[in-house]
Formats: structure tokens, sequence, C-alpha cells
């Protein structure tokens, strides 16, 4: 195996993925590629209305470049890919990025939703799969 590919959300749970893939990747002799993907900004409608949350080019910067500094003391001996969702769907991102890096496997969490939960948020695990 010469790749795996972890992924996270910059969440606590998502934080939980980046030890056990370090620990496969050791395990393997493997290298490792961690990948958080920002998400488009929410565009809320209703009726003639519409409203985007405001976040400008130089926010989404500031959260990749502080995103990045996290993941580089966390992880130090991987690659560090954090990209925007470009219109994309989350999972659709992730699988562009692994076929990019030749990831022979991907690890990552799911926030284990069920219901109108999962309904409404979807399970990018589930569309990474």
């Amino acid at each position: 195996m010469n790749r795996i590919l972890v992924t996270t959300d910059g969440s606590e749970l998502g934080q939980h993925a980046l030890s056990h893939a370090q620990a496969l990747a050791r395990a393997l002799g493997a290298e490792l590629t961690v990948v958080s993907i920002q998400v488009d900004p929410v565009v809320s409608g209703y009726g003639a209305y519409a409203y985007a949350l405001p976040t400008s080019q130089e926010n989404m910067d500031e959260l990749k470049a502080g995103l990045e500094h996290l993941l580089r003391e966390r992880v130090p001996d991987a690659r560090i890919r954090v990209e925007r969702a470009g219109g994309r769907h989350v999972a659709r991102a992730i699988l562009n990025i692994a076929r990019e890096e030749g990831a022979q496997m991907i690890v990552m969490t799911t926030h284990g939703l069920s219901g109108l939960g999962r309904a409404l948020m979807g399970s990018v695990a589930q569309a990474v799969a």
C-alpha cells in the first residue's frame, strides 16, 4: 500500500480519524495525505428572496491557512490538502483528490446520523463508499 488518504472536517470527531490513519500508515509503510474540503457558502432562499452567508475570499483564505497550520502541527509527516468544494459535493471532491493522489485506502469518520438528521445532512462517508 503506497498512500492512505484521511479526511477531516476540522471537528473533534474528524480529528479522531487522523491518529488512526497515522497508525495505519506506519504499520503499512504508506504515505499519508490529509484532506479537508471547505464547503461552499450556503444560499438560502424563500420565494423571490435569497440570502448567502457572508463569506469573503479573505475570510475563506484565513480559515484555510489556519486549518493547514493546525493539520501540519497535528500530522507533520503527512501531505496536507485543504481545498474548496468549488461547486462539487464534498464526497465528489474527496474522490477526485483520492484519484489524483493514487490513494489505495480512505480513512474517515461518520457522525452516525440517522433518520431526519441523515435525510437533511446527508452522509459524506456513505457517498464516498
